[in-house]
């Protein structure tokens, strides 16, 4: 999965008709595919970036509802700092974190976060209630958001 432009599953512009996003940033690709699976399973749209680059560039191209963001990836900045950089652009965050180390920081952020392993449900819910708390407005199968 590296070219995000292959990765976005195309959908109605209109809108009314628009499906909700959902950029993915994790670099480890046995989630990126679990993630994938649950996402388009749900009917999102999504995309899966594996750095920071990838993540930058999918925000400028592409419109985003939630993103969810691994705390540890490769590179200069961890995923709470990215995190911020997304929620600055109006997009809903959740970070996932396999290490209880960055606890702190984690909770200190403002976003909401899971910690790895986490269940299924336990993500769809939060990406439900960002998508309930922001104006965006977007569905996915039986569900509307920001009517």
């Amino acid at each position: 999965m590296n070219k995000i432009a292959s990765l976005w599953n195309r959908g109605h512009r209109h809108l009314a008709e628009k499906i909700c996003r959902i950029l993915i940033v994790e670099d480890r690709p046995e989630i990126q595919d679990l993630l994938a699976e649950v996402f388009a399973d749900q009917g999102f749209r999504f995309a899966v970036v594996a750095n920071a680059a990838a993540m930058r560039q999918a925000l400028a191209t592409e419109d985003v509802d939630v993103a969810v963001i691994d705390v540890v990836l490769p590179g200069a900045k961890d995923g709470v700092a990215l995190a911020k950089e997304v929620a600055d652009q109006g997009v809903g965050v959740i970070l996932v974190t396999g290490s209880h180390d960055h606890f702190e920081a984690v909770e200190k952020s403002g976003h909401r976060y899971l910690f790895k392993p986490f269940r299924i449900e336990s993500l769809l819910s939060l990406a439900d209630e960002l998508l309930r708390e922001s104006k965006v407005r977007c569905r996915v199968k039986n569900r509307q958001y920001g009517t």
